[in-house]
């Protein structure tokens, strides 16, 4: 009996250990509000080592205490020329970290948001995006690819305490 559940701690240790996600928009996410943070419709994994992603939440949940690092990347297109378009990683509902870039032509615009976090079991991270194009301006869309609107998690170490 104690051979069984050494096995399964094993099991559960090497899943926890190999915990990592890359996540994509595959559906159409169309006319972004402007000037407000929209979340990122994730809706499908390239992978998911240990099942921590919800595709119909587009919230990845951090099974273990520890670092993370953390990559986000949306793709705009149908922009508003000379505005700027932001994307942000929220944790727990909160904005996080987040980048920004300008647009210089009207075709389309990939912008990317990269950093290691501390974070505690159950935390949850999201993608959002943020097109700055005023208030009532809902033509720019997310372009739907695997390459260029994703998230990608990975546990760096479930090491160590926040300092």
């Amino acid at each position: 009996m104690s051979g069984t559940i050494e096995s399964v701690r094993g099991i559960i240790r090497k899943n926890i250990e190999r915990c990592a996600i890359r996540v994509y928009i595959s559906a159409a996410q169309n006319d972004l509000i402007g000037n407000t943070w929209n979340k990122i419709n994730l809706n499908a994994r390239i992978y998911d080592l240990g099942g921590n992603f919800d595709t119909t939440a587009y919230k990845f949940t951090a099974p273990v205490t520890g670092l993370y690092h953390i990559i986000g990347s949306v793709s705009f297109s149908s922009l508003v020329i000379d505005k700027s378009y932001s994307v942000a990683v929220y944790k727990n509902g909160a904005l996080l970290t987040k980048g920004a870039s300008q647009a210089v032509v009207n075709d389309s615009l990939i912008v990317k948001v990269s950093d290691e976090v501390f974070l505690n079991k159950d935390d949850y991270i999201e993608l959002y995006a943020y097109p700055s194009v005023g208030s009532g301006i809902d033509t720019v869309d997310v372009v739907v690819t695997s390459s260029e609107t994703y998230l990608v998690i990975r546990l760096v170490s479930k090491e160590g305490t926040r300092q």
